[in-house]
Formats: structure tokens, sequence, C-alpha cells
């Protein structure tokens, strides 16, 4: 007797060290999207959420990546006090949308859930599920296990054969090559675990120039919907009903617009009393109010129409939908955070010399700077002050055509050296070890070059002048990287 209850407690401790082993295995080998890495950060947004407190979020918004780059909950939290989390992702099929309402639902009461309706209709038919595999798995892998993610498993392999469930179970069988590219992040799972922007990502780049909006002319055609996205899109409407939860479809700019996907969507709206705001449409994005090309809420929307799109939809959750302004410290407390982003997003867009040395002298960045050639005749001595205002030591007076490298860090201070005729070189990393990188100036005497590689790549823009790499610190990664023509007084910039 005592045998076979040593062979059963054996056998316990070992199960329970393989489960252990392979849970370890999991986390480290699924790819983790976060912002550091990655322009919709799936891994870091599903995590935060199930960080928030319980029955502390009011508004839901669920899509694909053009839900993630249009509604920023801090910006309708600082205008309204609303509080909202955006869930979505990447080709996020609609399937996949009402499982993860269905898992908000087990630790929160929103009173709406807006909707992007993007992928009600055909946009993968190679694949079953209208997404792709990878996105699939961006969405899904980061939700906890419980009831609802094994019938979203479950569904999901029914839908599509080719998948297995036992690989989104052991999902070490999908990602045992990842071997050889774990990275930081990969190991260091702290860092996917915060999305201070409660879902949002922030897009820097400007849109093109004009946009043509849609204008209704024939209400006859109804575009044929994805049967997926059908089943799913009506599965959300009922699931919103049963918890007493307004829902809000939206078809946002630049998605694919005709009189057969608009007339659809607003038979939808009329058979099953939901709301739908076609931003397509003129009237309606002309409300949005955006200048293009800066104001951008075309399609990924960038960071400034996000802005006007996150100000109009809050002032329709306050106005119409009367969502009560609320103090919360989860989202009071991630301000700073937010204008730091914002101001981001700026710095890529500075061409003034003078106006960018003031806007880098920021405690959370890195700068690096490094000389091409000549990169001293056009600074006027204002210039000559913001950059000892940077820390600098060098004047810059009589070092015409020298090389010269800086790395200007709160905390490991400022590193600079000069050479009238040899090329220059160092290496060392910032972050207490963590971000290794190498600098390289060469001036006219030299053989003119620039290098600056972070963990391993380049971002120089390798120029006559001043070539700049921001790294903030905060985010992780580089976020500018900037050539100014400092050998004339124009001082052009090149990014």
């Amino acid at each position: 007797m005592r045998r076979r209850m040593t062979k059963i407690i054996q056998c316990f401790v070992f199960l329970n060290i393989l489960f252990f082993t392979l849970w370890t295995i999991n986390k480290f080998l699924i790819p983790k999207q976060i912002y550091r890495n990655n322009t919709w950060p799936t891994t870091s947004t599903y995590n935060q959420f199930y960080k928030m407190e319980k029955d502390s979020i009011d508004v839901i918004f669920q899509g694909s990546s053009v839900c993630v780059n249009a509604f920023s909950p801090q910006e309708i939290y600082n205008n309204y006090g609303i509080r909202s989390y955006n869930l979505g992702s990447e080709q996020q099929s609609v399937l996949l949308s009402y499982y993860w309402l269905k898992e908000a639902l087990q630790t929160q009461s929103p009173q709406v859930v807006v909707l992007d309706t993007r992928f009600v209709f055909m946009l993968h038919p190679e694949n079953p599920l209208n997404s792709t595999e990878a996105s699939i798995r961006k969405c899904l892998d980061p939700m906890k296990w419980s009831k609802i993610k094994m019938e979203a498993v479950k569904e999901l392999c029914a839908v599509n054969p080719s998948q297995t469930a036992l690989s989104f179970y052991l999902t070490n069988i999908r990602f045992h090559t990842r071997w050889t590219e774990l990275t930081e992040y990969d190991l260091n799972l702290s860092q996917s675990q915060s999305s201070e922007l409660k879902g949002y990502s922030a897009i820097a780049t400007y849109g093109p120039e004009s946009y043509s909006t849609f204008d209704p002319k024939d209400n006859t055609p109804i575009e044929k919907a994805h049967p997926i996205g059908e089943e799913y899109l009506l599965k959300i409407i009922n699931l919103c009903k049963e918890n007493d939860i307004e829902l809000i479809l939206v078809s946002l700019p630049q998605n694919a617009m005709n009189d057969g996907i608009n007339n659809y969507l607003n038979k939808i709206s009329s058979d099953y009393s939901v709301d739908y705001y076609n931003f397509c449409e003129t009237s309606n994005y002309n409300a949005l109010n955006v200048t293009l090309p800066r104001e951008s809420a075309l399609g990924h929307e960038n960071i400034w129409g996000a802005i006007k799109m996150s100000q109009y939809i809050g002032k329709l959750l306050s106005e119409k939908y009367h969502i009560k302004p609320v103090f919360d410290k989860q989202w009071e407390d991630t301000r700073e955070y937010y204008e730091q982003i914002k101001k981001n997003c700026e710095l890529s867009h500075i061409t003034d010399f003078a106006e960018y040395l003031k806007a880098i002298n920021d405690d959370s960045y890195t700068v690096f700077i490094s000389i091409k050639d000549e990169g001293t005749f056009g600074l006027s001595d204002i210039c000559r002050k913001q950059l000892k205002d940077l820390g600098l030591k060098t004047d810059f007076i009589d070092k015409y055509r020298y090389s010269y490298y800086a790395i200007i860090d709160s905390q490991t201070g400022v590193i600079e050296k000069s050479d009238e005729d040899l090329k220059l070189t160092y290496k060392s990393s910032v972050r207490d070890n963590n971000t290794m990188y190498s600098i390289l100036s060469a001036g006219y005497n030299a053989g003119p070059s620039s290098s600056i590689i972070i963990d391993g790549t380049e971002y120089s823009k390798n120029g006559r002048g001043m070539n700049f790499v921001i790294y903030d610190k905060v985010q992780m990664k580089v976020i500018d990287q900037v050539r100014f023509d400092t050998s004339i007084p124009e001082m052009t910039a090149y990014r």
C-alpha cells in the first residue's frame, strides 16, 4: 500500500513538473506584440485588460487594426471622463470579437460596445475565418484559459479544420522554432504586461492630401457578408441585448465602401435596432473636422486623426448615450504617458533645427549624434547654445570637417569626442546594460561616414552634417532618426 502511494505521489509530482515546464516554455515561445516592436501591440493590450479593476470600463471598442488606431481611450477620458478600452487587434475576425466580448463580460459591465464592421465582409477568402492565421493567434493566444477560450478554440477549429486545438493548448507545437529568435522581451515577461494607452496604438505618419468620401446613390443592392462575419455579428448583437448593452456599428474612413455595404449595414441597424455610423459618408466624415494630410482619419488613422475621431465619439457617448464622467486613477495615472506619446509623434515632423534641439532635451530620451563629413559651419550662436543646453561641452567653433560623436543620457551622462583627422568609434550600453549600441563618426579627412547601431540595427541616415537618433527609454525603442545638414546655414532636415 505504501509503495503504491509513493508511486502515486511520484506521478503527481512528475506531472506537476511537466505541466509547469510546458507552461513556462509556452510563455517564452509565444511571440510578443508590444509597443516596443509592433504597431498593433496585442499582447500588451490583452494582458493589461486583465489588470483593469472590475467593472471599471464603461465602453469597449472592438474590431480590426483600423479600430486600434482610431479610438484613443485616454483622449476620450481626458475630454469627457469616460472610461473606455480598445480591444481591437490586427484583422480581428468577428468570431474573435464575439469571444473577446464574452471574455470581457466576465469582469466588466460596459454600457456601450463600439464595433468596427470591416471584417463583416470578405477580405481573406483563403481563410474560413476571414483572417490570417498569424492575426488569429495574436488575438487568441493572450486570452486566459477558461471555458470561453476552450469554446473559442473548438469553434475556430470547427470552422477551419486546418487548425488543431492542441496547437492552441500547447503553443510550443506552433512556435518551437523560435528558440533561436528569443529576445529580452520574450524572457522578461513584465515588458508585455502593460498597455498604458488602454489598447490604443499611435501612428505618427501623415496621411494623403485628399480623400474622396462616399455618397449613397442606390438603396437597392445588398452586399453579401462573409458567412462567419454575419453569424457572429448577429451573436454580438444578441449578446449585447442580453446584457443591456448599447451596440454601435461603425465603418471607419477609407474602409471598403459602396452602396451594397452601406445598405447591408443600414438594414442590420434597422432590423436589430442598433445604431450605425458610416464615417466614409460625406456628412459623417466632415463632422470629424479633420485637415489632411496632418490629421489623417483615413485607414490606419494617425494620432492627430485619432484625436479628432476620439473627441467626436466621446461627445457622442456623453450626449447621446449618456455615459457619465468618472474620476478613475487607472486613467489619471496614464495622462503623462499619453502626453509623451503625443510629443514623440510630433518629434518626427520637426524640420527646424533649433526647435528640434529644444524638443529632444528630455530625460526620457537617449540622444545619439554623429557627424559625417562636415557638420559645424552652418551652426548659429543660438544653435551652439542649445547644443550646450543638452549637456555638450564641445563649442563647435573651429571644428570644421572634424569627426564628432555624442551620446546624451540622463543616467550615464554625456559622452562625446571630436578629432580633426581620425575616425571615431565607441561602444557601450544604456538602460542598465539592456540596450547595446555602437557609434561611428568620420569627418572629411577621415573618409566621411556615420553609423549609429542600436541592438544590432543601423539607424544613422549616414549623410553630411549631424545625424541624430533618438531612443525613448520608456517605450524602449528608437522614435526618430534624422539628419540635419549643419554644414550649411539652411540646415535642412532629411528623414
